[in-house]
């Protein structure tokens, strides 16, 4: 579903996005417009007011309330790091730990082998759902924030390529992609010209070390790029 401009510069401010903007610019209030049911009311004629029964059976609440329900999502926390000018990597992490240092160094040898680690890999950007300030649980909002993230870095920094470690971090960023459909080496194309790749998260690859060599046939297409 589109961003409102509003909601995405909270969600840049929210991720530490620095925004520039012209000078003359000015700061936009979001305007709820808050009304009551009383005020509301009283702008409609009174010759189309229907009343309604107190408790209507309304066909398929029930299902409807089920598909709600499913579209809710936990706590998690993404770790992203940014290499290089060109590639963008995020990997799913449970809320509030941090990259151990083996996944670390696992990263460190998957980005040198493609030519994309400079002298030495900087700790990652922590991004964590929901926001502190947002009281938010639904999957739709994770999948926006997430989405204006990548776009940002896509648009503003240059990236390419986007690798996404794991099931989490690639359903959210590609929604419209069953968790089930999702395989290792599954290229999607983003907004703004980058490219995602789906490979195991890092916790994955150090506890079944068979899925290495899956995940450099999937990555290894960006060795041949500048």
């Amino acid at each position: 579903m589109p961003v409102s401009r509003e909601l995405r510069d909270w969600y840049l401010s929210t991720l530490g996005v620095v925004q520039y903007r012209p000078r003359d610019t000015e700061p936009v209030a979001l305007d709820l417009h808050l009304e009551t049911v009383t005020e509301v009311a009283n702008t409609v004629p009174p010759e189309v007011i229907v009343a309604l029964p107190e408790n209507p059976e309304l066909p398929g609440a029930e299902n409807e309330l089920t598909d709600l329900q499913e579209e809710q999502i936990g706590s998690f926390r993404l770790a992203c790091w940014q290499p290089s000018d060109d590639l963008l990597v995020i990997n799913g992490l449970a809320p509030g730990s941090v990259p151990l240092q083996e996944e670390s160094g696992l990263l460190a040898n998957i980005i040198r082998a493609i030519g994309r680690l400079g002298d030495v890999l900087t700790s990652p950007q922590l991004i964590d759902w929901p926001p502190s300030t947002a009281d938010q649980t639904d999957r739709s909002g994770a999948e926006e924030m997430l989405s204006v993230f990548v776009e940002a870095r896509v648009k503003k920094q240059g990236v390419l390529w986007v690798l996404l470690m794991g099931e989490l971090p690639s359903a959210l960023l590609l929604p419209s992609r069953s968790v089930c459909s999702l395989s290792v080496g599954q290229m999607e194309e983003l907004p703004g010209g980058a490219r995602a790749i789906v490979t195991p998260s890092l916790q994955e690859l150090l506890n079944t070390p068979e899925l290495k060599s899956e995940t450099w046939r999937a990555i290894r297409v960006m060795s041949h790029q500048p």
